[in-house]
């Protein structure tokens, strides 16, 4: 294969960064936006019924994330060895790797499917929610997870067109979907274009249905002959038992890292805040939405970091993945920093937004706003740290390193968000809410350098994913394509970054 080099036939680093980031980044913005649209919608049922109704879908929302996000983690590792693959030239070895994550995605969901039946004792250790909430709550969960068998194959074709550096199609048809459940809420929540007003299992079944959509759309792309005749993306049958091996070998550390995020962020709001009344848990989450936007255009750029990082890793550029990384460090920098101006400047008027003023005691609004702000204003002080560990985390898992990221982020999320939190909430009670604030800024900030650390020590670069592959005593899909059912051109080495064939959905 030929070198890359940096000349005219290769994209500059930041316009590199840039074209895979944008896509990734508005695509990650789409369940922020689509789950703020749900709650909004689901709230106007009526002030009584909204006010339990989105009481149950947050609690079980959350809840029914939990065991998803550890496959979710775990599956982010098939756009390393796709990006790796397309970097060294091996583009027919890539459709193996979208089966085998097919294959961990569904046997993901049928596990996590499971607990459906055991909704209604999950959620009757909420004692102190209404009998009617937890009923609202055990319903949603069942739709949620049962929803898995949409979500999570819908990861796998997600991580394969990002690997492949066509995160267009995902943005497209991410919009697509989006569109779906908005119309499918109008229609089921309230009784619409001649069906039923189902309320919020109305709102359950439109989030659905709009996986279902995006998850067929992603899949009629993927098996398109341009596709197939590039990556083998219709050959199911030449996935091994070892291409699953070699996504769960780095893929549980990345499961266990993001499946400890949540369970931790959610003891951190549901205990340590909760603790200290409505107020702060509404001001916390009133700020925790405003840091959602901040945050998820930067996991964009975390995944293009993998892609871009794992391609030039595969084609034997540890110096290209290097600057790559940095160039696309600075970008979430740039993007995380200007929130953080924004919080610091205007964070008071951006936590009024959400407060309803109608029917409210002024003082309990004021409280609110008062708390709010200063949330925000700890979330300035880690904006820049947090932009280092998404972005570097992106990098590492590029490279195949994904457990020492895990490890780190187990101990320090553990030992500082909550244990550090617990001690500020006995230490200093006077501080309220804001202690555990203040030991979840040490946390992000901390973890950030971490992350930074790691990657600049360079020890990711004595990870050879694909060596593994060629030692292997299998024919690679190269060598057995002759004698494939269709006739099929011979592969040529590809110039990682070069346009593959164009699509509809493409860009």
């Amino acid at each position: 294969m030929e070198s890359l080099r940096e000349n005219g036939s290769q994209p500059s680093g930041l316009a590199e960064v840039l074209q895979q980031a944008w896509p990734a980044a508005l695509t990650m913005l789409m369940p922020t936006v689509t789950r703020f649209v749900d709650g909004l919608m689901v709230s106007h049922m009526g002030a009584q019924a909204g006010a339990e109704a989105l009481a149950a879908q947050s609690i079980a929302g959350i809840v029914a994330f939990v065991p998803e996000s550890l496959a979710m983690g775990m599956l982010t590792v098939v756009s390393t060895y796709i990006s790796q693959n397309v970097g060294a030239g091996r583009d027919r070895r890539c459709g193996q790797y979208v089966w085998a994550g097919m294959i961990l995605a569904i046997g993901s969901a049928f596990l996590i499917a499971l607990t459906a039946f055991k909704a209604d004792w999950l959620f009757s250790f909420y004692t102190n929610h209404t009998s009617e909430v937890r009923r609202m709550e055990a319903m949603y969960y069942r739709y949620m997870v049962v929803g898995a068998f949409f979500s999570l194959p819908t990861r796998v074709l997600d991580q394969f067109f990002f690997g492949i550096h066509r995160p267009r199609i995902v943005f497209r048809v991410s919009m697509g979907s989006a569109a779906v459940n908005v119309l499918g809420n109008y229609a089921l929540i309230y009784g619409r274009l001649g069906l039923p007003a189902m309320g919020l299992e109305g709102a359950a079944i439109s989030s659905v249905a709009s996986w279902g959509v995006n998850l067929v759309l992603l899949t009629i792309v993927f098996l398109r002959p341009t596709f197939h005749r590039r990556f083998l993306t219709r050959f199911w049958r030449l996935t091994r038992g070892r291409h699953v091996k070699d996504i769960l070998a780095i893929g549980y550390a990345s499961g266990l890292q993001f499946c400890n995020e949540i369970l931790g962020w959610s003891v951190f709001m549901g205990y340590l805040v909760g603790k200290f009344g409505t107020v702060h848990l509404a001001a916390s989450t009133i700020a925790m939405r405003y840091m959602s936007i901040s945050f998820m255009p930067a996991v964009g750029i975390n995944i293009a970091a993998t892609a871009i990082v794992g391609k030039y890793v595969g084609a034997g550029r540890h110096d290209l993945a290097r600057r790559r990384a940095h160039t696309a460090v600075k970008a979430g920098m740039v993007y995380m920093g200007t929130w953080a101006i924004a919080f610091l400047a205007f964070g008071g008027p951006l936590v009024r937004l959400f407060t309803v003023q109608a029917g409210e005691a002024p003082e309990l609004v004021d409280q609110i706003v008062s708390t709010g702000r200063q949330i925000l204003i700890c979330a300035a002080v880690f904006q820049l740290f947090d932009a280092l560990g998404i972005v570097y985390v992106g990098a590492l898992r590029g490279a195949g390193d994904t457990r020492w990221p895990m490890v780190a982020t187990i101990l320090m999320s553990w030992g500082v968000t909550v244990g550090g939190g617990l001690a500020m909430v006995r230490l200093f009670p006077a501080l309220e809410s804001l202690g555990p604030w203040i030991a979840a800024s040490v946390y992000v900030s901390a973890l950030g350098l971490l992350l930074a650390w790691r990657f600049e020590s360079g020890a990711w670069e004595n990870i050879d994913l694909l060596q593994r592959q060629a030692v292997e005593s299998s024919p690679a899909p190269q060598e057995v394509a002759p004698t494939l059912p269709e006739s099929l051109p011979a592969p040529r080495p590809k110039v990682p970054g070069a346009k593959s064939p164009s699509t509809d959905l493409g860009h």
